[in-house]
């Protein structure tokens, strides 16, 4: 069993260094593949003796844990990554764990915010550092679609002339994104108050009130504060902005790769949850577009 607890940090440390992934994922990928580590302890089994019928109680154990479906794909999602770092140094796969599909879960529509939605919630006056970084921080997510993680690790200096900046996604894989003259506007009105707090030549963009760069945890607290002045019941985050932006352009006549790119998915089944028009909409559209689509 020691072994394959070395042979799982070997994989962690392999995903950090020549993945690139972020410590998040990491500890994400461990806690997964903690959980099929004490599985195989409890059935005192080594990774030669793993069959199919083995994995499929570990499974089994899943559901009976009550997880719910996208947690137990994610799981056996881990344990496949694992057992392909394994193939290529000559495991078998005799427990064909590769083979193993999904379960399926049901289809969501993320959650975003109407265009009346959002203008209300970036209506209040700017009348000291925080509403204008506030203001900012929105104006910036629904422009770009950047993530918040992204967001917080943005410089000033990122920044270029022609309204774009370069962001490090999930793994540290790089990509532009663009912002108008709207957004424009905002971030520079907000930069005249940000450099009257910034201290110690801060680089962040997006500061707190000590000067320093705020975290994804400032950010969540900010949003929620707004979400409650403005009395909005939905149950969203910050992150729905990012949905909103997606939905604003398909909504819009973008095709799905171009948003695909501009959101930073590297795969297309990750963005198609964003084509969420509703059934008038799409009424709309074919009677407006197709030749034959007239009443």
């Amino acid at each position: 069993m020691k072994k394959i607890k070395e042979e799982i940090q070997n994989y962690l440390d392999f995903l950090k260094t020549q993945k690139g992934l972020s410590n998040k994922s990491i500890i994400s990928y461990k806690n997964d593949l903690i959980k099929f580590y004490d599985f195989l302890k409890s059935e005192n089994l080594c990774m030669t003796e793993l069959k199919r019928y083995h994995f499929r109680s570990f499974l089994a154990e899943l559901n009976n844990n009550r997880l719910k479906n996208t947690t137990i794909n994610r799981i056996l999602a881990s344990v496949k990554g694992f057992i392909k770092y394994k193939i290529r140094f000559d495991y078998k796969d005799s427990a064909s764990i590769l083979d193993i599909e999904s379960q399926k879960t049901n289809k969501y529509s993320p959650l975003f915010l109407f265009d009346k939605e959002y203008n209300n919630l970036i209506s209040f006056e700017c009348k000291n550092f925080s509403d204008y970084r506030d203001r900012a921080i929105f104006e910036l997510i629904f422009s770009t679609g950047v993530r918040v993680s992204e967001l917080v690790s943005i410089n000033v200096s990122s920044i270029n002339i022609n309204n774009e900046i370069k962001i490090k996604g999930k793994g540290n894989k790089e990509r532009i994104v663009l912002f108008g003259k709207i957004c424009a506007k905002i971030i520079n009105d907000y930069l005249k108050v940000r450099n009257e707090i910034c201290i110690n030549d801060e680089k962040a963009l997006f500061l707190n009130k000590k000067g320093k760069r705020l975290t994804d945890r400032g950010i969540r607290y900010i949003f929620k504060k707004r979400i409650v002045e403005i009395s909005l019941s939905k149950n969203i985050s910050p992150h729905s902005l990012r949905h909103s932006f997606a939905t604003s352009l398909i909504k819009n006549g973008a095709d799905i790769r171009t948003v695909q790119i501009l959101l930073g998915h590297s795969s297309l089944s990750t963005t198609q949850k964003y084509t969420h028009l509703g059934l008038d909409e799409l009424k709309d559209i074919h009677y407006k577009y197709h030749p034959h689509g007239k009443k």
